[in-house]
């Protein structure tokens, strides 16, 4: 399946758009500080302004291959086949109709900050079960049965979004087209196979100015810095959750519906997850990453004190 010519613009546009934002300014030179997807340091914002500070890069990845990547492509017929590769320093995953996770393999502690470029173009003449769709990510994430390879399993985590409903990770999204859910939760949403009471924060669903933009290269950042987690797209705070902050818990009652209940976020009840992999999520649409990179975040001086 070949890109049209506007398309294969749009990945030269994302392309460049990642080499402009890689290039340091004249202070970054000076100070060695790298520059990632967001146009300079990754941002501190909400939470985060006076507790913690960007610290030193730690990984990045300009998709040479597919080397650090595990790919789950959910099984499905009736559409064209989905097409994960890595070409062009970015990574093109198209997914006609069906779920794909991508996990990074290496696994990261928490006090870290990821950030990446993502475009979602539109195809002309359209390709059946592909849209510009929304943009998922999981983060901090293992599997409770086996932390440490047992994300990667293709018989338990399959592609299919609910067989990733028993992980603990967080988990935020931007919604775009058929799905106009903006969303963060803490997983798992379910317990031996039964849903689970967990974390959810949707104030943002349905709103213009929380949604992708088809065509155009968006910026994601990620944050875990303890009990701190915050969800960033194109500079805007989008979701954070900190301890003591009025939350909402989202479950299901004895006949199966939907219950959503006030909480206070406490990390008693909500334990930090300290450690765990990063994997890009999507359904249905075509995603082009580059600029994919990962930064520590070290205390700031701020008299907030992190949760134990």
């Amino acid at each position: 399946m070949r890109m049209n010519a506007t398309l294969s613009g749009l990945l030269v546009l994302a392309i460049l758009y990642s080499d402009a934002l890689a290039q340091p300014t004249a202070d970054q030179a000076q100070t060695g500080q790298s520059q990632p997807a967001s146009g300079g340091s990754p941002l501190v914002l909400g939470h985060g302004a006076g507790l913690f500070t960007v610290g030193p890069l730690l990984e990045q990845d300009n998709f040479e291959s597919l080397d650090n990547w595990v790919v789950q492509i959910q099984r499905r017929s009736g559409f064209d086949s989905a097409r994960v590769v890595a070409r062009d320093r970015s990574l093109d995953c198209l997914t006609p109709g069906r779920g794909c996770t991508i996990w990074y393999k290496k696994k990261f502690p928490t006090r870290m900050t990821i950030t990446y470029n993502v475009l979602c173009p539109t195809h002309e003449p359209a390709i059946e079960g592909v849209q510009p769709s929304d943009i998922n990510n999981f983060w901090m994430a293992t599997d409770p049965a086996d932390p440490i390879q047992g994300l990667f399993d293709s018989s338990r985590y399959t592609g299919d979004f609910g067989s990733y409903d028993k992980m603990h990770c967080y988990y935020a999204s931007t919604g775009g087209r058929r799905n106009q859910t903006t969303r963060m939760r803490r997983y798992p949403r379910a317990l031996d196979g039964e849903p689970a009471e967990h974390l959810m924060l949707n104030d943002k669903d349905g709103k213009p100015a929380y949604l992708i933009t088809p065509d155009e290269v968006m910026t994601v950042q990620l944050v875990a810095y303890d009990d701190v987690i915050q969800y960033i797209v194109d500079g805007k705070l989008i979701y954070q959750i900190g301890r003591r902050d009025r939350i909402l818990i989202e479950g299901r009652d004895s006949e199966g519906q939907r219950v959503v209940r006030d909480a206070v976020y406490d990390s008693d009840r909500f334990p930090v997850y300290r450690e765990g992999y990063f994997g890009f999520r999507m359904v249905g649409t075509h995603h082009i990453y580059t600029n994919f990179k990962v930064y520590s975040l070290e205390p700031g001086n701020s008299s907030n004190t992190p949760a134990e």
